[in-house]
């Protein structure tokens, strides 16, 4: 009977088990998913950050005028998304989406670890994804599309595949808030520059 019993019991933790199993892992799989741009009909992979949706990989919405492909080279649409002027940034995210603030970046940075590793695990997610993206060249897989570059004020490109950056909603006359990446450094800088300079875009949910 106390076999019986201790079994009854094993088998009830055992069931509890299994269901604590698959509901954790019901609400992991809700912290990603896609969303298809409608204008174009791009679908983007997103990912929960604390509180907040964020887009997994850079904006490649072509709005005119104002962004462009590093040095126009249309292998860089997978890569590493649009370049963007701030004008155009703050108003090409798709319905239900905004470019983040200085107190969106704050609250996902911390939710990280800090500004001290955050840059590292951002471009480690967007290593993982693209490993899984079969539009991806096998070359360029260690990558991080956060490494866009820039397109400066004069026209010129520089940074690809070395550090990137990318826009933030504040703003402050000629000159808006930045948030730079580097290849190799797991840091997060915050930077501002000039609203005519080119760079990504990381929308986040509404």
């Amino acid at each position: 009977m106390n076999k019986m019993k201790q079994l009854s019991e094993t088998l009830r933790y055992a069931i509890i088990f299994v269901m604590i199993l698959f509901f954790s892992n019901a609400l992991i799989a809700q912290e990603k998913g896609t969303v298809k741009d409608s204008r174009d009909g791009r679908v983007y992979q997103w990912i929960k950050i604390g509180k907040k949706v964020w887009l997994a990989e850079n904006l490649k919405y072509d709005a005119k005028p104002g962004s462009w492909l590093y040095n126009n080279d249309t292998v860089n649409t997978a890569l590493y998304g649009r370049l963007y002027t701030w004008n155009t940034a703050v108003a090409a995210c798709p319905k239900g989406w905004v470019v983040p603030t200085d107190a969106d970046w704050t609250q996902m940075t911390a939710k990280l670890g800090g500004a001290e590793v955050a840059g590292g695990k951002m471009q480690e997610m967007d290593s993982l994804y693209w490993r899984a993206n079969k539009n991806i060249p096998e070359s360029a897989k260690t990558l991080s599309s956060l490494l866009g570059g820039v397109r400066h004020s004069d026209s010129t490109y520089t940074g690809v595949a070395l550090w990137g950056g990318l826009w933030s909603a504040n703003v402050t006359g000629d000159v808006a808030t930045n948030y730079l990446f580097a290849r190799g450094d797991k840091t997060i800088v915050k930077s501002s520059n000039d609203k005519n300079s080119a760079f990504g875009v990381r929308c986040v949910k509404k």
